[in-house]
């Protein structure tokens, strides 16, 4: 095992801490957002605030939990092709530099969590136990690590909505979960190719296969698409059914990059690919007009 080579300063510490708490990954509170859109509550400038607030509150939390999952992954990412470079792995952030300051980010979390009330701070809880068990030992299960990767993803969602006390649809809470198993279980499928021997970076991975990896792609992705063609059914105005063809192009789009690119290894990479941003910009659109009544509104106003 190779030690690092890097000097310490605070200098390159800090650097080393802003790229621990994954900056390039905030995008998945982008989630919490669901409750706020699709609540029609986008112009409720009250509604905002507090989101922001639960967003800070998950976005620290986050931050926290990847460096404690690194410093117990110390001796794995040192033998990972990728992870070696990482702060801590790397030696760039001193260990106990890393747990005060992710102890610092817990704090503000957790403080930030009361502010908006017991059942924010309560889902923020179970979003940190679940990562500690995650880091511990789950991770180490089959198909229970992808599993609850997606379900943080179904907690950011429930927080979102809870921090501006509204109803969300299950059926778009169980879209949520599927598309993040969906991510999860590709960046499975990128770490068994560019890993030489995946017990070796992750002793999970040797319990997978590629062949295996991809029909679970196929099935979630088609349950994916299920769920939230349910979700159009089930509004009382069915217009949502305007939005399918983006997902279902947004769905299709990933499955063949996941076969040609590596950007199922990182999956923020995905907003740097054209046709999947200009689709989730038009989706968005669409689904806004529809959720708004913008059209309706646009004659309302011609007359």
């Amino acid at each position: 095992m190779a030690e690092s080579s890097h000097t310490s300063n605070p200098v390159t510490t800090v650097t080393g801490l802003v790229r621990e708490i994954r900056p390039w990954q905030w995008y998945k509170q982008g989630v919490m957002l669901l409750g706020i859109i699709f609540s029609r509550n986008l112009l409720n400038a009250e509604a905002w605030i507090s989101l922001l607030i639960g967003v800070v509150s998950f976005t620290a939390v986050a931050g926290a939990t990847y460096i404690f999952n690194d410093i117990n992954d110390l001796e794995e990412d040192r033998n990972h092709p990728e992870k070696q470079h990482r702060p801590i792995a790397s030696g760039q952030v001193p260990v106990p530099v890393a747990i005060v300051f992710g102890g610092s980010l817990t704090l503000v979390g957790l403080v930030a969590a009361y502010s908006l009330g017991p059942f924010f701070l309560v889902v923020l809880l179970v979003y940190l136990a679940q990562n500690a068990l995650y880091s511990l030992y789950l991770k180490q299960l089959v198909f229970v690590d992808v599993l609850l990767v997606a379900v943080g993803f179904v907690l950011r969602a429930i927080a979102g909505v809870i921090a501006i006390d509204v109803f969300l649809s299950p059926w778009l809470i169980v879209s949520t979960f599927l598309l993040a198993l969906v991510l999860a279980l590709g960046k499975r499928r990128n770490e068994l190719e560019i890993t030489s021997n995946p017990r070796d970076s992750r002793e999970v991975l040797g319990e997978y296969s590629k062949g295996n990896l991809d029909q679970l792609l196929v099935m979630t992705m088609a349950t994916l698409l299920m769920a939230y063609s349910l979700y159009t059914f089930s509004r009382t105005d069915q217009t949502m059914m305007v939005t399918l063809p983006f997902a279902f192009f947004g769905v299709f789009r990933y499955h063949h990059l996941v076969h040609t690119t590596d950007v199922a290894g990182q999956p923020e990479y995905l907003l740097t690919d054209p046709p999947s941003i200009a689709n989730l910009i038009m989706w968005g659109l669409v689904a806004i007009a529809v959720l708004y009544n913008v059209p309706e509104l646009a004659i309302e106003v011609v007359r």
